[in-house]
């Protein structure tokens, strides 16, 4: 039972007992009063009347006790003046009630003497708000019969009201013409003789139709923490014409301040200033539709931060148990202007949302689901884009269930992902899977376009992916992400002059809390355009967790691929990534020298013939080196012609350098022998050896011939491509895109 219904029969009690023993003063009085207050259902009624005169009575103790459903209620009031004139009497008021000391205490009743105690107790009667509205009307057209009432001393008792229990307030309460103003001003008492007023008050004002409240101190009344605004609209007789619309303003830290007697609450203070409207509407079938809104500058809690906030709840319930089901309607959202955690930022279109929430004994459910058009997440500089997230929300007191898809904004494709979450034990999981495949085999889409800007040295312009990945957590492990990764003939750039085609991979990572292959992963590429053009290249590769380092190690298995009419192959090794310099080494075989020779772009040059090498390649902080590597035709012979149109005959001036020109007019050589160094810079050096005949020297004796070339072979290649374009290998789209981004640079 509410202590305000109680007191209201207390009040009622000491007036018509007044009224109705007024002749037989103080020797009849407490009978009567404890006669009356019995046959209402009180019991351990106690009175102790000191006074009744023609315009002031005096009670030294009222007391009484009332069995509900919580256990047991008791008031005890002390030092009651009651003022009033005769003609007050005669017309069934009164001037001024006031009470020294009023304590309020409640006994809960433990579980299992509840069957025995309250089992004569009826169930409480289910809410019936208009009843109440009607009642507090009538209430105060009829029976406000008092001017004032001011209790000094307030206390409550009752471990079911923690916040305030054991404090002190002083409570004033003013009825002009109908119209209730009340206030409850908090007292501290640091000892018993020395009561000081503290600041914190409850301002209310009542009518027949509005209600507004203060939360403000008695000591600086510009100082609102909260205040709230209510107004009743009756227009017609019918339920729906009920309505109660109002509006509110909150100061987050002056709230909290204000709070700090009752409850140490701390995450206030990061909230600005909120204001916000209400609206009740009572539907028929007992139903009543709310709308709340509430708009604030900014939130800051922990390491999050919101700005630009906004929210409108628009919801459904029962007014006979307005807690047992609420129904979350549509139209219900919230927006920020940024939601941020450190670097971390989420800037959303507005987040609809909807659903259901019901309580019971057996604890709390919701099901629900939300959806938003757009979503940018940035951590600078890059930013990710994402559409269309929608999601379905189930949850109660043990766990939080989340299915919902997203699409990326720029790029054909769809994503589903699942949330698993104990609330109890803090374990949860989640899984992302591909619902359909991002597509970048349309005009204009690139896997760059997911995120800006796109600083990786790579990008994918045509082909298929899919990912996968799952995460999962708990308070006793570490945190855990893995994903799968899959690609079918996906073409694209590397290095931004390296143009690539064919690739193809299906790999499996786990990227915490240790990066690592799941198992190793056959890559495929078929076309590799980088002004020299090699095909078919195809190698196992995994991710290992290295003891050097926190970077893992490379292992490369069975790297082969076809170039310059012959193949190349790789020893396995490992590369590992926390070194500075790692080395592997490159087996050339039956290597077409034409083809090398065409990329030199020389006129006036015809070679045949093909060698076989190796190439020891060695990759640091400064780039590629190639030390000593070799090419060698053992076993085969080969032909270089070169007669160059000009420029020959000043060459021809030095004695052997005329010989060495004249014999490689028409060189049949049967040994050919380079050894090749390339450093950093792109500087590679090439000392060739050849042994063999020429008919041009007008002898059948060997003729031996060194040969020293140096160029920059970054440059080589750069003009070769300029020269020649993409090879017409390379996927048409891929060269249609690369032509067209370099177009744009």
């Amino acid at each position: 039972m509410k202590y305000r219904y109680l007191l209201l029969i207390f009040l009622f009690a000491v007036f018509a007992v007044l009224a109705g023993t007024w002749i037989t003063r103080t020797q009849l009085a407490g009978l009567a009063i404890t006669e009356a207050m019995q046959r209402a259902g009180l019991d351990n009624v106690s009175t102790d009347i000191d006074q009744l005169d023609p315009a002031e009575s005096r009670i030294a103790l009222l007391a009484f006790s009332l069995q509900n459903t919580d256990g047991l209620f008791r008031l005890e009031a002390r030092d009651i003046h009651i003022g009033y004139t005769l003609r007050q009497l005669a017309a069934g008021r009164i001037d001024s009630v006031t009470i020294e000391q009023l304590v309020l205490h409640q006994e809960n009743t433990d579980a299992q003497q509840g069957s025995s105690v309250t089992a004569n107790i009826p169930s409480r009667e289910k809410l019936q708000p208009l009843q109440i509205l009607a009642a507090l009307q009538q209430a105060l057209k009829k029976y406000l019969f008092f001017n004032a009432i001011s209790i000094q001393h307030l206390n409550v008792d009752s471990g079911a009201t923690d916040i305030i229990q054991g404090s002190d307030f002083r409570l004033n309460s003013f009825n002009d013409a109908g119209v209730l103003s009340t206030e409850l001003t908090l007292l501290y008492q640091p000892s018993p003789a020395s009561p000081v007023e503290f600041q914190q008050q409850l301002i209310t004002r009542l009518t027949e139709d509005s209600l507004s409240a203060e939360l403000r101190y008695s000591a600086a009344a510009e100082a609102v923490a909260a205040k709230l605004d209510l107004h009743l609209d009756q227009t017609g007789s019918a339920v729906k014409d009920t309505v109660i619309t109002g509006k509110y303003h909150i100061d987050p830290a002056q709230l909290q301040r204000w709070l700090r007697p009752f409850a140490s609450i701390n995450s206030l203070a990061g909230i600005e200033q909120v204001v916000g409207t209400v609206s009740f509407r009572f539907l028929p079938e007992q139903q009543l539709a709310s709308t709340i809104t509430a708009v604030t500058d900014k939130i800051n809690f922990n390491a999050y931060q919101a700005d630009k906030v906004a929210l409108k709840l628009k919801t459904r319930n029962s007014t006979a148990e307005p807690l047992q089901h609420l129904q979350i309607e549509n139209g219900s959202y919230i927006t920020t202007g940024k939601f941020s955690d450190a670097d971390f930022s989420l800037v959303t279109s507005p987040l609809f949302f909807v659903g259901e929430l019901s309580a019971g004994d057996s604890g709390w459910t919701y099901a629900g689901g939300l959806r938003t058009e757009t979503v940018a997440a940035n951590y600078p500089p890059h930013q990710l884009r994402l559409k269309q997230l929608a999601a379905r929300i189930s949850a109660d007191a043990g766990k939080l269930d989340i299915d919902g898809n997203f699409a990326p904004a720029s790029v054909p494709g769809k994503f589903g992902f699942t949330v698993a979450h104990q609330l109890a034990t803090g374990q949860g999981q989640l899984a992302v899977r591909t619902l359909k495949a991002l597509d970048l085999n349309g005009e204009d889409h690139s896997l760059s376009q997911l995120v800006s800007p796109w600083s990786y040295p790579f990008d994918l312009l045509s082909g298929n992916l899919k990912l996968w990945s799952q995460a999962a957590w708990s308070p006793n492990k570490k945190f855990s992400l893995s994903t799968k990764i899959k690609l079918e003939d996906g073409g694209g750039t590397l290095a931004n002059d390296i143009v690539f085609s064919g690739l193809s991979l299906d790999h499996e990572l786990e990227l915490l809390p240790a990066l690592h292959s799941l198992h190793a992963s056959r890559i495929h590429l078929k076309h590799l355009d980088s002004g020299v053009t090699s095909s078919n290249i195809s190698t196992r590769l995994a991710l290992k967790t290295a003891k050097t380092g926190a970077l893992p190690q490379l292992i490369v298995q069975g790297l082969h691929g076809e170039i310059f009419g012959g193949t190349f192959s790789g020893e396995d090794f490992i590369f590992d990534l926390n070194k500075s310099k790692n080395h592997f080494t490159i087996k050339t075989t039956d290597i077409d020298l034409a083809q090398i020779v065409e990329t030199q772009q020389l006129e006036s040059i015809e070679v045949t013939g093909r060698v076989d090498g190796t190439i020891p390649i060695e990759i640091s902080e400064q780039g590629i080196a190639i030390e000593h590597g070799a090419l060698v035709n053992a076993v085969r012979a080969g032909t270089i012609r070169y007669n160059p149109a000009a420029g020959s005959e000043q060459l021809k001036q030095n004695p052997l350098t005329a010989i060495a020109l004249d014999a490689l007019k028409d060189f049949r050589y049967s040994h050919l022998a380079a050894d090749v160094n390339f450093v950093p810079d792109g500087t590679l050096t090439v000392n060739l050896q050849l042994q063999g005949i020429s008919p041009e020297l007008d002898t059948n004796r060997p003729v031996h011939l060194n040969i020293n070339t140096e160029q920059n072979l970054s440059t080589l290649l750069k003009s070769l491509r300029f020269a020649q374009g993409i090879s017409d290998r390379i996927d048409d789209r891929v060269r249609r895109q690369y032509e067209k981004s370099r177009s744009k640079n």
